[in-house]
């Protein structure tokens, strides 16, 4: 787990919860657990399959990922899966290059000292630049060594 990350969303979240009269629970911790130890965007669906082996329902995993959204731990993204499924990812607020397989969903950071100056740097007109994450999706060498041998 990023233990860093995960103390800043947990105190994020507490914030929330006093602010609103929400209580803390299990099933909202697990939750923003899977987020914290893969830094990788998830879906409804992705997370009921995660969490089946601790009994935690459905309706309880929409709830918790509308809790977490409102309280800015993570955000939906603007771009949806093939199936028109929601994406949510944690909320962080640095400025990010990233890529994603689009097969294992396995993702990583890119460092790429070139591509980070250019983004720093654009300037947009009538829009106030507060930083980025930059997603590069493709198909691992994994993925792509087991399709070639499935042929």
């Amino acid at each position: 787990m990023h233990d860093n990350t995960y103390i800043q969303a947990q105190r994020q979240l507490s914030r929330y919860l006093s602010l609103t009269g929400k209580r803390q629970s299990m099933e909202r911790n697990r939750v923003l657990n899977l987020f914290c130890n893969e830094l990788r965007p998830w879906t409804a669906a992705e997370l009921v399959k995660a969490l089946e082996t601790e009994s935690i329902s459905r309706a309880t995993i929409y709830n918790a990922l509308h809790t977490l959204s409102d309280a800015e731990v993570i955000r939906l993204l603007p771009e949806q899966t093939a199936t028109n499924e929601k994406q949510y990812e944690l909320a962080r607020q640095h400025n990010e290059l990233r890529f994603v397989c689009t097969r294992c969903h396995r993702s990583g950071e890119l460092k790429d000292k070139a591509v980070t100056d250019l983004i720093s740097h654009k300037k947009i007109s009538n829009f106030r630049f507060v930083g980025y994450m930059l997603t590069i999706y493709g198909e691992c060498k994994v993925c792509r060594k087991t399709k070639t041998n499935k042929k």
